[in-house]
């Protein structure tokens, strides 16, 4: 059990009590909406924790839409994900796992939407990506890597591989990922496309009305580093022919043909996504680049689905401390969707900020629209917006957390150097006085491109439990204030958004409500990297905790699954034309001298993002300057623990380190 070590703030006789890290096995998330295309009913991925048994119980949920009753079409199957109706809305079909030989692979199963038996369709030993619904309902497309082939004798040791841009961990070559015909009467799937290119992963699946042509974003290869290099391609299904369809090579991603066939909108970007804004085109299917659609928004364009007249589109692009929802037309004017006090999206409890929404399945024709949204105090919950304007909850999912006191979440603003005024979201303790000075934690978001919102996150809320105020601020990189604040982290990638995130804090403590005494700073990803440089530049702290951090650059060039991205915000590789200099004075191991804070440092030793060699080689390089380090890692692979236990469990470690260190 994760006891609570520090004194809760105070509550009034009778109040709810505030949370602590125990609450979070009640969470309940909710992911992957969709609306029948008649808009009667929604589903939704409901994932509870199961704690002794280490895992999630994924349910697949109905919500009749005209009398709201909620129930359960499909309990605990693994692997639950992507449900879609299909285009008569009769049928539902989704991605769930199934054992073949000794593994579990990800399967495309379909059931009747009003309920009974899910039947598998394919049986993969590599599994199914993405899939969607051929137009007539008769067959689906999905998308599968080809086999391995099989081996005998000695050749099944015969297993080296051309090694590029792969992280440094990796054990196979990446396998290219194709397009297959699904018919539903019970034939076999046909291969539509082969050969080293590979649909990306996530792409849009995107089918002509009449069935003859798919859009779908097509890589160089399978290696994640390299989904760069991608383009929108066209396949005719009969002949199996893929054409390009705009001429470009790199950054194009996420088709969608329009319902009467005319268009096709898709989203480009100018370079690296984390200083160039992620626009949306629109072309025809006779090919051509076509033109930007989303001029008028200043913001990253997150999602888009067509709206079913054919006459433009709803977007979701991340703005100030929330996702927007915009109706943009095909003249490019935007008018902005009001879905009340919420923030749609999933909640990233990690790094800050929220998953956009996801809009493909959850437009139905008449323009109901479902998605998740969160508030400070609203857990995740499914949401409807009707055609008139209306926004109501429809689900209550996570009725149990209303039996505990939530702290206020506001928006604060700050003026950066970098010449815009930005933002941030400040967490209050239940229960707060402005005559009182708090503790104060200021946690960082990642990405740099996951912009902290005002959203239900559980872990800033146990700590303002504690009765710590919580700042995340948003720091030149954060894409939710136009493209000169996202662009201003290019070659500044911590001296900048440093000085951002110390005048947020100056902000806050100008309030007269900060023990000045008691601040912390701790992130994980690039806010583990933040963390890292503001106890080496600033010393303020009274502890830190950095996790999956690059404390040395070069060697996360070297070693990373995201080498590009690294080099798109220096002037290029660090072997290059001297550039090793740029990259050493961006890596916290080269201060770790200067460093008077207690910190420490947390890791998945399998992290192919940031890997674990950096963090420790930050410790030993802080152990030899004799500092204050402690790194605690889990032998687990990926950039964050991916189940219930063990996320619990960096965070406990985490929040009784900083509250070690305050004294209380």
């Amino acid at each position: 059990m994760l006891a609570a070590t520090l004194l809760l703030a105070a509550a009034p006789a009778g109040a709810p009590p505030p949370v602590t890290e125990d609450a979070v096995r009640q969470l309940v998330t909710l992911r992957a909406p969709a609306v029948s295309p008649d808009r009667t009913r929604a589903v939704v991925v409901a994932s509870r924790i199961l704690w002794d048994d280490d895992r999630y119980a994924n349910d697949l949920v109905a919500v009749d839409l005209t009398t709201r009753r909620v129930r359960t079409l499909v309990a605990d199957r693994k692997g639950l994900s992507d449900p879609a109706f299909s285009p008569d809305g009769s049928q539902i079909a989704f991605l769930a796992d199934e054992k073949i030989g000794d593994d579990n692979a990800p399967q495309i199963f379909v059931m009747p939407s009003d309920g009974g038996e899910a039947k598998p369709l394919t049986h993969l030993k590599a599994g199914v990506n993405q899939f969607a619904w051929r137009p007539d309902g008769r067959a689906m497309v999905y998308a599968a890597t080809d086999p391995d082939p099989q081996r005998t004798g000695a050749d099944r040791f015969r297993d080296s591989f051309l090694f590029t841009t792969e992280p440094i961990v990796a054990t196979s070559a990446a396998m290219p990922s194709h397009l297959f015909l699904l018919p539903l009467d019970g034939a076999a799937a046909t291969q539509l496309t082969a050969g080293p290119e590979s649909v990306a992963d996530g792409s849009t699946l995107s089918w002509s009305p009449d069935g003859a042509t798919l859009a779908f974003t097509l890589c160089r290869n399978a290696i994640y580093n390299d989904a760069y290099y991608s383009h929108i391609a066209l396949l005719d299904v009969a002949s199996r022919r893929v054409r390009a369809l705009t001429g470009r090579s790199m950054w194009e991603a996420d088709p969608r043909f329009s319902p009467d066939g005319s268009h096709v909108a898709y989203t480009y970007s100018t370079g690296d996504g984390q200083v160039n804004l992620t626009r949306l085109y629109v072309t025809t299917p006779a090919g051509g680049a076509g033109r930007v659609l989303s001029a008028s928004l200043d913001r990253d364009i997150a999602d888009a689905a067509w709206s079913w007249d054919s006459k433009g589109l709803i977007v979701a692009a991340p703005d100030a401390v929330t996702n927007a929802l915009y109706r943009l037309s095909l003249d490019g004017r935007a008018a902005r969707i009001d879905v009340g006090g919420v923030t749609p999206g999933v909640p990233l409890t990690t790094t800050g900020g929220a998953y956009a929404p996801a809009l493909a399945n959850a437009v139905a024709r008449d323009g109901t629209m479902a998605f998740i949204a969160t508030a400070p105090a609203q857990p995740p919950e499914l949401f409807v917006r009707t055609p008139d304007g209306r926004t109501e909850r429809v689900t209550d999912a996570n009725a149990a957390l209303a039996s505990y006191s939530w702290g206020a979440g506001e928006r604060i603003t700050f003026r950066s150097d970098a010449g815009v005024v930005a933002d941030g979201v400040l967490y209050l303790p239940p229960n707060f006085s402005s005559a009182r000075k708090y503790p104060l934690v200021v946690f960082i978001h990642g990405g740099p491109t996951d912009p902290s919102m005002l959203e239900f996150d559980f872990w800033a809320q146990a700590m303002a439990a504690r009765g710590w105020l919580v700042l995340r601020p948003n720091y030149r990189g954060s894409p939710n204030l136009g493209l000169k604040y996202q662009r201003a982290i290019l070659y500044d990638v911590e001296a900048g958004p440093g000085r951002d995130i110390i005048a947020a804090l100056k902000v806050v403590e100008a309030r007269g409500i900060v023990d000045r005494s008691r601040i912390a700073v701790c992130g994980w990803s690039y806010g583990g990297i933040m963390t890292a440089w503001m106890i080496s530049k600033y010393h303020l702290w009274r502890a830190a905790v950095s996790g999956a951090s690059v404390n040395d650059w070069i060697t996360d060039y070297g070693t990373a699954d995201d080498s590009d991205a690294d080099a798109a915000l220096f002037h290029g590789s660090p072997f290059v034309a001297g550039n090793a200099a740029e990259w050493r004075r961006a890596s916290a191991i080269e201060y770790a001298r200067n460093v008077t804070t207690p910190v420490l440092i947390l890791s998945d030793v399998g992290d192919n993002r940031d890997p674990f060699a950096t963090s420790s080689m930050y410790w030993r390089a802080l152990r030899d300057n004799h500092k204050a380090a402690t790194l605690r890692v889990w032998p687990v692979q990926g950039h964050f623990p991916g189940d219930p236990v063990r996320t619990a469990d960096v965070f406990h470690f985490w929040i009784d380190f900083i509250a070690e260190h305050f004294g209380h």
